[in-house]
C-alpha cells in the first residue's frame, strides 16, 4: 500500500462522507479502480468513469461475454469534489426513479447494486471494489463460519484428504488423513452479493463440510485447445460435485454447488487458461484450472476427499 494511494483513497472518503455517502470507502473503491488511484483519470477531473459529454476516449467494456475496445465520451469535472458529489448525487442517494445505493444494507451488497444497476459491465467489478476496501479499508474483527462436523464422523479414513476453503483468506488447504498438510492454493468460494450472503440463489459458498461426488474431467475430454464452448468456459478444466453433509444446501435454498475452474467473465479462451484469473461464481468454489488438475485430482485418486467451507459470518 503506497503512500500516494492511501493518501488519495483517504481524500476521496473524506469528501464522499462530506457529500453523503453512506459508504465512503465504497466511493473511495471507486475511484481508485476507475482512475487507477488518480493517475488516470478518463475525462478531466473524472476520476469515476462517468459517461456524458465532455472528452472522447477509448475504453474497454464487457458485452456478450468478452472485452470490447469502444469510444466513448467522459464527464469533464472542474474538481475531484466536483466528480464525486455528482457520483453520490445520482448514485448513492435516490435519484429521480432511481434507489441510490445508501439504502443497501452492508457496503458490499451496495457494490453488487452498483453491477446490478448498471454502473459497469465488468462482471467482477463488486469483487474489485471489495477487495480494495478490505485492503484499504479492513472490516472490524469479522466472526467466520465453518463446519459443525468433521470427516472422521463420516467415516474418514488412510488415504482420505481433507480441503479447508477459506473465503475470507481466499485460499484452499489440503491435508491428509494424518493432519499433514499437502499443499495450499487461491481458490474463491465467492458468490455474485455480499460476503456476508448465503442464504439466496447465486451468493456465497453455503459454509459446512462437503465431500466430493461425480467428477466431470472436462479436460482430459476436449484437451488443451479446444473451441468455444459456453459450459467449458464457465467452468474450466475439472468440476467436483460437492455433496452437502450438514444439510447447508437444501437448509439455504443452494443446489449445484461443485468446485470448478473457469470464468465466464475472462471471456475465452481466458477461461481455460492454466492459472486463470479467480473471479466470483454463482455460488460454487473456483480454483485455477491447472491446480485442479494437479493437486485436487490426484486426491480423488486415493480416497475420498471431503472439503469445508469457511465464510464469513
Amino acid at each position: 500500500m503506497s503512500r500516494a494511494n492511501e493518501k488519495f483513497w483517504n481524500e476521496c472518503s473524506t469528501i464522499a462522507k462530506r457529500v453523503g455517502a453512506r459508504y465512503p470507502e465504497l466511493v473511495a473503491a471507486q475511484c481508485s479502480l476507475e482512475s487507477s488511484f488518480g493517475k488516470a483519470v478518463s475525462g478531466k477531473h473524472n476520476y469515476a468513469g462517468l459517461k456524458g459529454d465532455g472528452s472522447t476516449v477509448s475504453t474497454k467494456e464487457f458485452y456478450d461475454g468478452q472485452w470490447v475496445t469502444i469510444k466513448a465520451g467522459f464527464i469533464d469535472f472542474p474538481s475531484l469534489t466536483a466528480c464525486i458529489e455528482y457520483l453520490v448525487t445520482r448514485w448513492y442517494k435516490d435519484y429521480k426513479q432511481f434507489k441510490g445505493i445508501n439504502n443497501a444494507s452492508n457496503r458490499y451488497t451496495a457494490a453488487q447494486m452498483l453491477k446490478d444497476q448498471g454502473y459497469a459491465t465488468d462482471p467482477t467489478y463488486p469483487a474489485k471494489l471489495s477487495r480494495l476496501m478490505r485492503q484499504y479499508a479492513p472490516d472490524d474483527t469479522k466472526p467466520m463460519i465453518g463446519p459443525k462436523k468433521r470427516p472422521q464422523q463420516f467415516g474418514f479414513k488412510k488415504g482420505d484428504s481433507h480441503l479447508i476453503v477459506n473465503d475470507i483468506s481466499e485460499t484452499m488447504k489440503a491435508f491428509s488423513f494424518e493432519g499433514q498438510l499437502l499443499w495450499e492454493v487461491p481458490c474463491l468460494a465467492r458468490g455474485q452479493y455480499s460476503d456476508f450472503e448465503f442464504k439466496i440463489q447465486r451468493s456465497d459458498t453455503p459454509p459446512g463440510l462437503y465431500k466430493f461426488g461425480t467428477i466431470y474431467k472436462d479436460y482430459e475430454r476436449v484437451g488443451n485447445n479446444p473451441s468455444y464452448d459456453r459450459t467449458l468456459m464457465s467452468y474450466g478444466w475439472y468440476s467436483f460435485d460437492m455433496i452437502e453433509l450438514e444439510n447447508q444446501e437444501t437448509g439455504n435454498g443452494r443446489a449445484g454447488i461443485m468446485l470448478h475452474g473457469g470464468g465466464s467473465a475472462l471471456g475465452w479462451p481466458g477461461a481455460w487458461a492454466p492459472n486463470q484469473a479467480l473471479i466470483p461464481t454463482y455460488g460454487c468454489c473456483r480454483a485455477r484450472n491447472i491446480d485442479l488438475r494437479d493437486k485436487v485430482l490426484p486426491l480423488t485418486k486415493k480416497g475420498t476427499v471431503f472439503l469445508s467451507v469457511f465464510q464469513e459470518g
